[in-house]
């Protein structure tokens, strides 16, 4: 996966700058943040971590695709850096990222995910709903208002969201 670094690198900012009308600053400071945070060692921060994992979705041998789940408890998950090159969405690559990732969080023992979302990022919104993801909350930082979500994964295990994203 270092070689794919910089790939995710760009994958992840492209995703977030392209949903950015009106909030361009507060979104590039995520952005840069982020790369400096917890992308900046993807093995450390995920690979390496008991219960975490990163997947990338591959098309043709380039990396189209990634999203990510750390262990926040030894039964509850947070879903992560989900993003996915726009030339290649509406293919069904989100969905299924989602659909391993669950898989994943279920054989890990996890009863629940949850994961954080911007506002302006409706086609993840939207995926998350039909995949039985609830809002519990929103905060505010700064013209971002952020939604988060959770999933019980005991009372909809076996179920998901079907359909292309």
């Amino acid at each position: 996966m270092p070689k794919d670094t910089p790939t995710i690198h760009r994958l992840f900012a492209d995703g977030q700058r392209q949903f950015a009308a009106g909030v361009e600053a507060e979104i590039e400071a995520y952005v840069e943040k982020s790369l400096l945070d917890d992308l900046s060692d993807i093995k450390a921060n995920y690979r390496d971590q008991d219960g975490s994992n990163f997947w990338v979705a591959e098309v043709d041998g380039q990396v189209r695709g990634m999203f990510s789940l750390q262990r926040r408890s030894e039964r509850e998950g947070e879903l992560r850096r989900l993003s996915v090159d726009i030339e290649y969405r509406r293919r069904g690559i989100a969905q299924t990222l989602l659909e391993t990732a669950e898989a994943y969080a279920r054989e890990q023992g996890y009863t629940s995910l949850r994961l954080s979302t911007i506002t302006p990022l409706k086609p993840a919104i939207a995926l998350y709903e039909k995949f039985g993801y609830r809002e519990y909350g929103k905060d505010r930082y700064g013209a971002i208002t952020v939604l988060h979500f959770t999933k019980n994964l005991v009372s909809e295990r076996g179920s998901s969201g079907g359909g292309q994203s």
